[in-house]
């Protein structure tokens, strides 16, 4: 049995088995990452580490919002261009600002498929052409209590997401806040 997809091409079984061990194989990374790590920051790593290549990342990183404040400062990076680690400790992103503020502050993903044709991301082409993306996924870790922070995929190319690959980015970042919420419970009680 097939199916036709929104963009013509024609699903198969195999298909849908390739989604669903995805998705399978990144929680198996998530917990594995919970009950390897000692403090959130841990669970975030090693969680971006395994599921960044599973949907195609170029690079992402993790931004949990720093305490009380209405900063956000990267925790966790994957693939980050070299030339560029100096100076991961002293970014911050203000929650409303930028895509990966806007989707902590709103509580939604914010998907940007090509930042160059975007004439309001002007501010963003500089820094994108610097990083060497073209697209990017930022989500909100968001918990029933609160949003913890953003994850966020940057894409060398246009990205072509489907629904599968948007799901599968929408379910890990549930998984990473929810393990990391779990995270921040234990180390509070070791406290």
């Amino acid at each position: 049995m097939t199916h036709a997809t929104t963009t013509g091409r024609i699903r198969t079984p195999a298909d849908r088995i390739d989604t669903g061990l995805r998705e399978l194989i990144a929680v198996r990374e998530i917990v594995h990452a919970f009950l390897t790590a000692d403090r959130p920051e841990e669970v975030f790593q090693f969680a971006l580490d395994r599921v960044s290549p599973i949907v195609g990342a170029t690079f992402a990183s993790v931004s949990p919002i720093h305490g009380a404040s209405e900063l956000m400062r990267l925790a966790a990076v994957y693939n980050w261009p070299q030339r560029f680690s100096p100076f991961l400790g002293e970014m911050r992103v203000r929650l409303g600002f930028g895509p990966s503020g806007e989707a902590a502050s709103e509580r939604r993903a914010i998907e940007i498929p090509d930042v160059f044709s975007d004439p309001s991301l002007e501010d963003w082409q500089e820094v994108a052409n610097e990083l060497g993306f073209r697209s990017l996924v930022a989500l909100p870790l968001q918990t029933s209590q609160a949003v913890l922070g953003t994850l966020t995929f940057y894409f060398e190319n246009n990205a072509q997401l489907g629904p599968d690959t948007r799901s599968l980015m929408r379910m890990v970042a549930d998984q990473m806040a929810a393990t990391a919420e779990k995270a921040r419970l234990i180390e509070d009680l070791r406290r």
